[in-house]
């Protein structure tokens, strides 16, 4: 009989300790809001790249953020920039970062009936290997800065 009580305390603590992990998850869950309003506050009016720890209570999350103009792009086009972006600032901040990048600036002369134009073009490449962990973070919101020249792509994951 004192072996089944045993158990029956056992499965009790067991029970007990599930449910209070699980009840911290949703606690957490219930900061989005919280979340995006101090992202909005802290990227609208001055919008920059970066990764950085971010404490609401006692949740913790790793936040990536990543920007692009919003001049002559489609909003799936600056999604796909800004989220590369966001990435890589995690990868930085977490130091598993392994990140090519390369600016090519192309100049061209085109002469027409005596006149003659040029023409400057200018690319930014990026290429990243990203982990799993980086590559699993959510989207917590994407907004345009207070002016509308800046496209702001935020990720977020809990740890």
């Amino acid at each position: 009989m004192s072996s089944n009580k045993t158990k029956i305390f056992a499965l009790l603590i067991s029970l007990v300790s599930l449910s209070s992990f699980s009840q911290g998850i949703s606690l957490c869950d219930g900061n989005n809001d919280k979340l995006i309003t101090l992202m909005k506050s802290n990227y609208k009016d001055l919008p920059m790249d970066g990764a950085k720890y971010v404490s609401i209570g006692n949740c913790k999350y790793i936040i990536g953020v990543g920007t692009t103009s919003t001049k002559s792009k489609t909003t799936s086009v600056m999604a796909r920039i800004s989220s590369v972006k966001a990435r890589r600032e995690v990868l930085l901040l977490l130091n598993k970062a392994f990140v090519t990048s390369e600016a090519i600036l192309t100049t061209e002369q085109v002469i027409t009936d005596n006149t003659s134009s040029y023409f400057e073009g200018f690319r930014d490449e990026v290429t990243e290997k990203s982990s799993a962990f980086v590559s699993g973070m959510s989207m917590l919101t994407a907004f345009k800065s207070s002016d509308g020249s800046t496209f702001i792509y935020i990720l977020y994951t809990l740890i």
